[in-house]
Parts: C-alpha cells; structure tokens; sequence
C-alpha cells in the first residue's frame, strides 16, 4: 500500500494512500453525501452493487490510525468488443470536511491516475466530471468553488476537452446540468473524434442507463460534429 507524510498545522500524519475499499464498508457515505448535492448523487445501492460486482472501484486514503480522509469512486467500463473504447470514469472524489486545504486529495489523485493507469494500462484513460466553469447566472460563491475544482484538476494534469458537456440530473424530472469533462490519457493526449462520440455513449447508456435515442445524446454529440469535422481529431488542451 502508498504509502505518504503530510504536513498539517497539528504535525505530520502518515497517509495510507488510495486504499482499496469494498462493497461491505459504508465509511465513505458520509464524505459522498457531504461534498455532493443530490442531483449529482448516484444511488447508493446502486453503487455498493457495482463495488460488489467490479464494475465500480473505491479507493480510500486513511491516516495511521484507519480514519478515512479522502475517497474516490471509479466507474470501469471494460469489455471484450474491439470496437468499443475501454475508459475509466472517475466519478466521485471527496475529502474529509475538515482535512480539506492540506494536499491530501492532490496526493490521493496523483496516486489514483498511477495506480490505475497500471491495471488499466490498455484503456483510454481516466475521464472526470465537473461541474461547469462556463455557466451563466450562477451564483459568485457557487462560481469560485467550481473554478477551484477545476483549478485542482488541472494542476494533476487534468486536460480539458473541448465540448459543450451535459450530465444527467439524479433529481428525477430536472434538466441536465451543465458541466466539462476532463481526462488523464494513459496514452496520446489526443482522441479521434469517432472514438470521442463512443465513450460519450458508454458514459450515458452504461454509466447514466439512458436509453440509446435520449435526446441528450444527440445534443452533446451535435457540439463535437459541429467543431470538429469528421475527418480530424479532437485535441485536447
């Protein structure tokens, strides 16, 4: 196991970093249902049914003495069909209220992207959700927590890619949320723009259970085809 020190205002803690969690401990629920509202919330026995069956991994970081400090849910979505894009979908990544500030989820991401790019080295890489930074009438306060986030995941090295992205609502009847995906490429830090549309339709129909013609579907795929000709592909950075 990673094994860290990290310096706080009450003196250095020994880290266990990314941890491997299982479907049987529920001492991440707190940390999930804190940092998350409920329309971005997955349905926790949802989630413990795919840690038990392997499609979802958790990886926890805890301190010497087994608190758990900062989480991270990773959606796996494998498969034998060639055509398909294999990726990961990191999901969920939460820190203890009051650890936040100290480094702990910069260590527990970096660790995070080199442990999986180790198991999943034939996969795409690692894609992450967010909230958008680019939205209108939001509130200023709720802004800068947004741009923060996405200031976080850029320094891990996070890339942006450029398309108008929208997410699911888990409050039945709400409008999507606007949002920005991001990834960490366990190879060429480029995507063709076909292999972009596929991950896009794994993360919906597989990752959000929407049906195949969900118009939602259509409308995030309409902002790529309208950027970027099919022919060429889609940089990202």
């Amino acid at each position: 196991m990673p094994l860290a020190t990290l310096e706080t205002p009450k003196g250095p803690i020994k880290l266990h970093v990314c941890k491997d969690g299982t479907f049987e401990n529920t001492e991440w629920i707190e940390l999930y249902e804190e940092a998350f509202p409920p329309s971005q919330r997955q349905n926790l026995e949802e989630v413990q049914k795919q840690l038990q069956e392997g499609v979802m991994e958790l990886d926890e970081t805890r301190d010497s003495k087994e608190e758990i400090l900062c989480m991270t849910l990773t959606e796996v979505f494998g498969g034998d069909d060639a055509s398909e894009p294999n990726l990961l979908l990191a999901c969920y990544t939460a820190v203890s209220h009051q650890m936040r500030g100290l480094g702990i989820g910069s260590i527990h991401r970096r660790k995070l992207g080199e442990l999986l790019s180790l198991e999943y080295p034939d996969y795409l890489g690692i894609f992450s959700e967010i909230e958008s930074t680019k939205e209108k009438g939001i509130d200023p306060k709720d802004m800068l927590v947004r741009t923060k986030r996405k200031s976080f995941f850029m320094k891990l090295g996070l890339i942006p890619i450029e398309i108008d992205y929208l997410f699911p609502s888990y409050n039945k009847g709400e409008p999507p949320l606007e949002g920005e995906l991001l990834w960490v490429p366990f190879g060429p830090p480029e995507i063709q723009r076909s292999s972009l549309e596929k991950v896009l339709r794994r993360i919906y129909i597989e990752g959000y259970r929407l049906e195949h013609n969900d118009p939602l579907i259509e409308q995030v795929l309409k902002t790529i085809r309208l950027k970027s000709p099919a022919s060429s592909l889609v940089a990202l950075g």
